[in-house]
């Protein structure tokens, strides 16, 4: 059993004052784009952890079938948020896979590839990589849970800390898409990436 952490807190600085989760991402939003993904996947549970402008995300995402999960301190950065989600995993998790807001660029068949390499490749910890370069999301095992809640939220390096500290448990999954690199970082990052979005959507029956 595998969950997913999504991260939704922060406050888009870079974005010159556009909100990143509900920017239009074709007929839907980021985020809502972000949880179809997650949902079409082989993934057990879905926690999103909101942050800056709360109240309107979760008003976005009624009825859509995923867990919230609150973090105040949400401007001390992504290991707060994680910290905040862990809270709330199943205890029959086996693993958890922290994917990123803003990529919605980033679909269920690379989720569900990546869960695959992680189910038979016997290791603690899957990255996904295109052209030699690390990306996200990860899956990194329950086993490491406690490590992650003692990590200090000042640090800037969110996981790498664990990561580096169990090397050798590190299963690099090739990607033939460059997805798993990019994110919405600034708007000109938001103006070339929507632009890729198919014309056409499968809807939940959550979508309004």
């Amino acid at each position: 059993m595998i969950s997913a952490i999504l991260l939704a807190a922060g406050e888009s600085k870079r974005m010159a004052g556009a909100f990143k989760p509900l920017l239009k991402w074709g007929k839907r939003t980021v985020i809502e784009t972000c949880i179809d993904n997650l949902r079409n996947s082989r993934l057990a549970e879905i926690i999103v952890v909101l942050g800056h402008r709360e109240s309107e995300v979760r008003a976005r995402l009624a009825g859509a079938g995923v867990e919230f999960a609150i973090n105040r301190d949400y401007q001390k950065g992504m290991v707060s948020s994680i910290q905040a989600a862990l809270s709330l995993i199943s205890p029959q998790s086996d693993a958890v896979l922290v994917a990123l807001a803003d990529q919605p660029m980033v679909g269920s068949r690379v989720i569900n590839q990546l869960i695959d390499a992680y189910e038979q490749g016997g290791k603690k910890i899957a990255l996904p990589t295109h052209a030699g370069k690390h990306g996200h999301p990860i899956i990194i095992s329950a086993d490491y849970i406690d490590e992650i809640m003692q990590l200090d939220t000042a640090a800037d390096d969110g996981l790498r800390t664990v990561i580096d500290a169990h090397r050798d448990e590190i299963l690099e999954v090739p990607i033939d898409s460059p997805e798993v690199l990019e994110d919405i970082d600034r708007p000109e990052d938001y103006e070339r990436l929507s632009k890729q979005v198919e014309p056409i959507y499968e809807y939940h029956k959550w979508h309004p």
